[in-house]
């Protein structure tokens, strides 16, 4: 474990508990009295398989989302030349080995598992690996993954939306959000959830610049706003309002598993940034869902109808996106 070098996913496609599994589950098929021979020993136990020293790297399935220790074909083939060489045996390639469809594409730490304990080390950071690919699919806008998250009737969606000077973006116009605890309505019964009445929605508008600032390109109207009770507040309070918001919603961050709050907005990327321009704190375990990300994923697998608007399949919004 202690070995640090990077390689590329491909080819690195086979669980590697699933190849010993393969095995044992060959020589009961076909009647194969592994305990009898010399080369028996790499079978008595996985740790005894491990025992030959696997390269491995840590990826997740692109259709499961599962994560693996997985490793090469070229490495089976080198235990089966290893099981000749030593034993003067030959050992088949077993077919049901469990193949792995990455979805990871960028380099992956090459690691050498030899020994249980080794393995077991590698093993605890499966739910971390798998929980930064589930990340990715989500901001990515993945179909199937967010209608996976809301089949589960587990999470808080909080949708949000800054609207802010088109000369200045540190001078905020307005802000709105709009929430829904799956959770909770599930576990009250409350299922689907209705808008109007299983929604928390808030909308505020700073009274410093209120009808004093026009943006030119898309001028808004903050009295026109369909997320809730418009609320005026002095410029100085919406931090403190907003992460009051966003506190009473989230759970303790984690490496291993997902945050209850998943984030909602569209063309989030510029929301996010003036989240961390005001210091507001957001767990790192939190979902993000570009709603922008979706359709296009949508419209790209042939759910969506024709898009009129050219600057919408871009994932454009109005003003500024």
């Amino acid at each position: 474990m202690a070995d640090f070098r990077l390689v590329n996913p491909e080819g690195w496609e086979y669980d590697l508990q699933s190849v010993y599994s393969a095995y044992i589950g060959y020589f009961q098929l076909h009647n194969v009295p592994w305990y009898d021979r010399t080369w028996g020993q790499f079978f008595e136990t996985f740790e005894q398989f491990l025992g030959f020293s696997w390269p491995v790297i840590t990826v997740t399935d692109s259709w499961t989302g599962r994560a693996h220790i997985v490793t090469r074909l070229t490495t089976v083939g080198a235990f089966i030349k290893m099981i000749k060489t030593r034993f003067g045996e030959t050992l088949p390639t077993p077919d049901n080995m469990l193949k792995v469809a990455h979805f990871e594409t960028s380099q992956r730490h090459l690691r050498n598992v030899a020994d249980w304990a080794t393995y077991k080390k590698l093993y605890t950071t499966l739910p971390a690996v798998a929980l930064a690919a589930f990340k990715t699919r989500i901001r990515a806008g993945e179909p199937k993954a967010i209608r996976e998250l809301w089949a589960k009737r587990d999470k808080t969606f909080l949708a949000i939306d800054f609207e802010w000077s088109e000369r200045n973006p540190a001078t905020f116009l307005e802000w709105g959000y709009a929430a829904v605890r799956c959770g909770h309505l599930e576990a009250v019964g409350a299922w689907p959830p209705m808008p109007e009445s299983n929604y928390r929605k808030g909308h505020y508008i700073i009274g410093d610049y209120v009808d004093k600032i026009v943006n030119k390109h898309c001028p808004t109207y903050p009295w026109q706003y369909a997320w809730g009770d418009s609320q005026v507040i002095p410029r100085t309070k919406l931090p403190q309002i907003v992460q009051s918001v966003i506190s009473s919603l989230v759970s303790p961050d984690a490496e291993t598993t997902a945050n209850s709050l998943v984030l909602v907005g569209h063309g989030v990327s510029s929301d996010i940034q003036r989240l961390e321009e005001t210091k507001i704190k957001i767990p790192h375990n939190v979902l993000i869902i570009d709603t922008a990300s979706f359709e296009r994923a949508l419209f790209n697998a042939g759910e969506r109808g024709t898009m009129h608007d050219p600057m919408m399949q871009g994932g454009s919004r109005s003003r500024r996106r």
